[in-house]
């Protein structure tokens, strides 16, 4: 049967550290020569990706923020992209000021060039995230006083970071907006905090992976996942499996909980449905 192996990045794949270990590369990489259909379904840009795939022998599209592109490597293009409409993206934003948040608003301009329009550096998530970004060389970031600049560019998802306390009014707000789709959870790399990412409806990684299900014409979807973003994924998937470390509704869902990211869990199953 022709199986579609699809794994989540951050804290299911990657070690905490950020980066696939190299128990964890050669095992798979072992598992694609041999045949295995892979690729990863991750909240993570291209830009914030790359570098960390780099080694891993990728044979299929990237899904990538989400589910807002889906990315092939061969040509260096997204196949598949889902921005926010000007008019929805200036209302997210709105909201976001009116609730004292401080949005992180992520756009291609013109020249397809990514930026991250941001006004500062305001509790210790966004340091996190902000910091070691711009440490690696991260030349998406511009600091701004206002957000007008966007609304001349392609808005690919509006981001808040904050405690859930703080950001729970506007998830309410957007939840069921039908133009909308909320990537609510927790920052598992700042206990916490939580990210409110809102973007395109059609952005969600339900949609990508069974977009590529049905492209290369896959019987069956297996998928990987830690984190609550992954819930749409699980909802399409034939067989789901959580790590150990995963977030209690990811593990409730699962078809089953396998090892943690700590201890190279996906590989390992991975491993052994192969027999390897």
């Amino acid at each position: 049967m022709n199986t579609l192996y699809v794994s989540d990045l951050d804290g299911t794949l990657l070690d905490d550290n950020q980066a696939i270990s190299m128990e964890a590369l050669e095992i798979l990489n072992h598992l694609i020569e041999q045949g295995m259909k892979f690729t990863i379904a991750t909240a993570r840009s291209i830009e914030s990706a790359r570098e960390i795939l780099q080694g891993l022998k990728i044979n299929l599209p990237l899904v990538l923020i989400n589910g807002v592109f889906i990315y092939d490597y061969e040509s260096n293009r997204n196949v598949k992209s889902n921005y926010l409409s000007g008019y929805a993206g200036a209302r997210i934003i709105q909201t976001y000021l009116e609730l004292g948040l401080n949005p992180l608003v992520y756009t291609t301009d013109c020249n397809g060039n990514s930026i991250i329009h941001y006004k500062g550096v305001f509790n210790q998530s966004e340091d996190n995230y902000i910091g070691s970004r711009l440490s690696k060389g991260d030349k998406r970031f511009r600091l701004v006083e206002n957000y007008e600049a966007c609304m001349d560019e392609n808005i690919i998802t509006i981001n808040a970071i904050d405690t859930p306390a703080k950001l729970n009014a506007a998830y309410k707000e957007y939840i069921e907006n039908i133009e909308c789709v909320c990537h609510f959870g927790p920052d598992i790399y700042t206990p916490g905090f939580h990210w409110l990412e809102i973007a395109n409806c059609h952005a969600t990684k339900k949609q990508a992976v069974l977009y590529l299900k049905e492209k290369y014409h896959f019987d069956r979807l297996v998928c990987f996942g830690d984190n609550l973003n992954d819930l749409p994924m699980f909802e399409a998937a034939d067989e789901k499996y959580a790590v150990s470390n995963a977030h209690e509704m990811i593990r409730n869902v699962a078809d089953k909980v396998i090892d943690s990211n700590l201890n190279n869990g996906v590989p390992k199953y991975l491993s052994s449905v192969f027999g390897l």
